[in-house]
């Protein structure tokens, strides 16, 4: 019976994680019941099976949690998609190391990060740490290369892309940054029409979001801009 109850708890921690990459009206709704679900199993366990039980799913329900979050991803990508009639492929989560700096870009504006950054001379900013990571891949530097990008025009067009409202989550994926680490995503955004249109910026915007959300195809561009 306890065993039935882990697999409860590794579904339930599934679902959570699922939602988490979803979108709507209800995700709010579902996460309150989802996570009261979450904790009645838990207690019910430690009840039923004592404290080494309790503390066990506990960590059936972490490590549940991590390991599916490849699978949940995917699954909302498809979900997303649904309503598409254009298929595409799913890219995957971000590597690890893009995913810890993407989850610094995308922390919410805290002044008293200002604050620390400026007495701890050590710390690299999270834009510097996302160009060092695009510099140590080789299919990005090389298009950086191939279009005369540098560095600085790299962290230029990085802000550019959160002024136009790339700055946002999507099935893991935090669109500005992932939008210079993959070679396709670069490509499109250098070679993107006019940025000065609030049209062009919205439409260049929106691909990038359903390419992440759903993989969706981007679609050709033959022009390039300055950054």
């Amino acid at each position: 019976m306890i065993y039935i109850v882990y697999l409860a708890l590794i579904l339930c921690a599934f679902f959570i994680v699922l939602n988490g990459y979803l979108c709507g009206a209800a995700k709010a709704k579902i996460d309150a019941v989802l996570g009261i679900l979450l904790v009645g199993l838990l207690v019910a366990v430690w009840f039923a099976g004592g404290w080494k039980h309790g503390l066990a799913s506990v960590g059936v329900a972490f490590i549940g949690a991590t390991l599916l979050r490849p699978f949940a991803a995917r699954a909302a990508a498809s979900i997303l998609g649904m309503s598409s009639s254009l298929s595409g492929s799913y890219v995957g989560l971000p590597p690890p190391k893009l995913e810890r700096i993407s989850r610094q870009l995308g922390r919410p504006f805290d002044p008293r990060r200002i604050v620390q950054e400026i007495f701890e001379q050590n710390h690299e900013k999270p834009e510097e740490a996302l160009m060092d990571y695009c510099e140590s891949q080789p299919e990005i530097r090389a298009i950086m290369v191939e279009s005369g990008v540098s560095r600085v025009e790299m962290r230029n067009l990085y802000g550019q892309l959160v002024r136009a409202g790339a700055g946002q989550w999507a099935c893991g994926h935090w669109v500005a940054s992932s939008a210079l680490c993959y070679p396709t995503a670069l490509q499109y955004v250098l070679l993107r029409p006019d940025w000065d249109t609030l049209e062009e910026r919205i439409e260049t915007v929106y691909n990038l979001l359903i390419h992440f959300e759903q993989g969706q195809p981007l679609p050709p561009l033959s022009r390039r801009i300055d950054v």
